[in-house]
């Protein structure tokens, strides 16, 4: 069967790299396996729809809250395939009928029937030997699952994959393209939608999809109309990872939210159990990939701080599960007042992040490793104490980035450019023999500076690049 949708209305973006890598499965004459796997809504789906257009191809998508008889059931009626008893006898006849076969979140089989990994082992292993055509694609929004299935060593697929594509966000080039396809043209309004959105395209989908004409638009839609299913999507996201384990990962992940980023910090919301708060931030980090830990670009011995890796995440724990109960209450009008009595804030510490992807995608300097940098300096305790909002270091030249972002209208950036310059004094790294270079970000100035070390981005310069 074909799989087609009328879901996606936007024109395809992007990923020209991981269609060429899919496209080697495809064209292969052997038997292959290849892994799409990413967060839900970042379009693993559409990719993997996208390359096997014009193939004749069956299309799997599993449901988790299914047993198995359901399951052959529901694939009877949805896929005009025989009615099977077992998953031995129906993963036999897909293989033998299709020479492409795409398993779209197939970590669910692991709450349907755990043996259908085995029994895909069984056949995969003997079409390989056989040398025969078959090209098996199998997408997954659950980044622990998937990695225990594929990964797991005593695991039936272990070592099976050929091919494996860890989808991340678009960057803001194609963000800001999307944006510019949809009408939505005004800089400011665009480091709002990324702000919130991230580079996870089924959002920007979604403004095509309600006809969003501007980001005060989308508020009045987000808030006051049907819109409002996305409430719930950071939820999704995070109980189809943690299962009943959810409360526990929630609390951790509302702590870094809420601006809580330290262990110790985090650890008082668990009775200040530091070793208990560390195995939930290691899982979140390593297992799950919802977290990260950002250590200072100079001085990485310090222990660090914890941030969340996902806009909307961010935004969904700020403003909508932290605010719940006027969502429960359809009280919409209150939850408006409390996002435009905050979102300015908010804003604030998305542009720092905003402004250090913008310079690794512009490569506008020589630095590989973009960051932060923060550390304290001799002098009175609680007023010893610097941060740049961003650094980065070149070995080679011995070059040394310091930056400062602003999400204000009419900064002064001679007032800024010298705070930076004696801030740099307190950071120890080759300073005797290094060459320093600033950078400052601004919604606007409210003049012009010319210094041979320093540059300056507006919002009008920025939409100049971008």
């Amino acid at each position: 069967m074909y799989y087609t949708s009328n879901v996606y209305k936007m024109k395809f973006y992007n990923r020209e790299k991981e269609i060429e890598l899919l496209k080697k499965a495809v064209n292969s004459k052997t038997t292959n396996l290849v892994i799409v796997n990413g967060l839900r809504r970042i379009g693993k789906t559409r990719l993997i729809s996208h390359v096997l257009e014009g193939k004749e191809y069956l299309y799997v998508f599993t449901p988790k809250d299914m047993s198995l008889s359901s399951f052959l059931k529901y694939a009877n009626q949805e896929f005009s395939i025989p009615l099977f008893n077992s998953s031995l006898d129906f993963t036999r006849y897909i293989f033998e009928k299709y020479e492409y076969i795409f398993f779209d979140e197939f970590q669910n089989f692991y709450f349907i029937d755990k043996s259908i990994y085995s029994i895909v082992q069984k056949y995969f292993d003997e079409y390989r030997r056989k040398n025969k055509k078959l090209s098996i694609f199998v997408s997954g929004s659950s980044y622990s699952l998937l990695n225990k299935i594929f990964h797991d060593y005593s695991k039936a697929l272990y070592g099976r994959k050929d091919i494996e594509i860890k989808l991340q966000e678009f960057n803001l080039k194609t963000c800001f393209g999307i944006l510019d396809d949809l009408g939505l043209k005004k800089i400011e309004e665009k480091i709002k939608f990324w702000a919130i959105f991230g580079g996870i395209p089924r959002f920007y989908d979604m403004l095509e999809l309600f006809s969003v004409k501007s980001f005060d638009n989308f508020l009045n839609l987000f808030f006051h109309s049907n819109i409002r299913s996305v409430f719930n999507e950071g939820k999704n996201i995070l109980v189809s990872e943690f299962g009943g384990d959810h409360k526990i990962y929630f609390t951790v992940l509302l702590a870094i939210a809420s601006g809580k980023t330290t262990l110790s910090e985090i650890a008082s919301y668990f009775e200040n159990d530091t070793n208990r708060t560390n195995r939930y931030i290691t899982l979140l980090r390593k297992e799950y990939n919802l977290i990260k830990r950002e250590l200072p670009v100079v001085n990485k011995r310090k222990a660090g701080i914890y941030k969340l890796k996902n806009n909307f995440i961010i935004f969904w724990f700020n403003f909508l599960k932290r605010y719940e109960y006027y969502i429960e209450t359809e009280n919409f009008q209150e939850i408006k007042n409390i996002f435009n009595k905050n979102f300015n804030q908010f804003l604030g510490k998305i542009f720092e992040e905003f402004c250090i992807n913008f310079l690794k995608e512009t490569k506008f300097f020589d630095f590989g490793f973009y960051g932060k940098q923060w550390g304290k300096f001799k002098g009175e305790k609680g007023k010893n104490i610097y941060e740049f909002d961003i650094c980065a270091i070149n070995k080679d030249k011995k070059e040394i980035l310091f930056g400062e972002c602003k999400w204000k209208d009419n900064c002064n950036p001679g007032k800024i450019f010298k705070e930076l310059k004696d801030k740099a004094d307190y950071v120890e790294w080759n300073k005797s023999n290094r060459r320093e270079k600033f950078v400052i970000f601004a919604k606007s100035f409210s003049k012009k500076i010319k210094k041979n070390n320093l540059i300056l981005y507006d919002l009008n310069a920025i939409k100049q690049i971008l």
